[in-house]
């Protein structure tokens, strides 16, 4: 614990700190303010550079990670661009520095905390624009998503879901304004 002590000199959390703002829309209800049907709010930043985000994706949506626990998709800006989210259950935030490309078993030393993934390399959220991931993308090399496998975050079921669950939110909000 002293090298801990010593060593560790960055603000961290080693859960989800629920008390804070971005976390409050997953326990506090509707009638209280939360915003079931949105992307997760910003909590910080990972060495890395990437946002990690509370728990919910777009539409409410679970998150589809990869092993670090981050994936390519929208941010509750509507920018597509790889992020972490946390989670509920160890390892809170993130078990590596992604994209994983499935290489998180690599970068741990005892216990292995990588997540499940998504069972491809790389791992976008499903209804992700295809183009604007890969406007983002080109930054730096036009053809990285080319090199490795993808789960399929397009198509018909992708299209599919992203209509259901904007029938989700448009119902849920009729439901609200009733209320109101």
């Amino acid at each position: 614990k002293q090298w801990y002590q010593r060593r560790v000199r960055v603000y961290h959390f080693h859960k989800s700190p629920e008390c804070l703002e971005p976390f409050l829309n997953a326990s506090i209800g509707a009638g209280h303010g939360a915003r079931p049907f949105h992307h997760g709010q910003l909590v910080g930043w990972a060495m890395d550079g990437f946002g990690i985000y509370s728990y919910q994706d777009v539409g409410g949506a679970a998150p589809i990670v990869d092993e670090c626990g981050g994936h390519f998709g929208p941010t509750d800006t509507g920018k597509i661009e790889y992020h972490y989210h946390s989670r509920t259950y160890v390892p809170y935030h993130m078990a590596c520095q992604g994209p994983s490309l499935g290489n998180c078993a690599s970068t741990q030393w005892g216990t292995n905390y990588c997540h499940p993934g998504c069972g491809y390399e790389v791992c976008v959220q499903p209804g992700t624009d295809e183009g604007a991931l890969r406007d983002y993308l080109g930054q730096w090399d036009p053809t990285w998503l080319d090199q490795y496998t993808v789960n399929p975050f397009h198509g018909p079921q992708a299209v599919e879901e992203e209509e259901e669950d904007n029938l989700v939110e448009r119902l849920a909000k009729d439901i609200l304004e009733m209320f109101a």
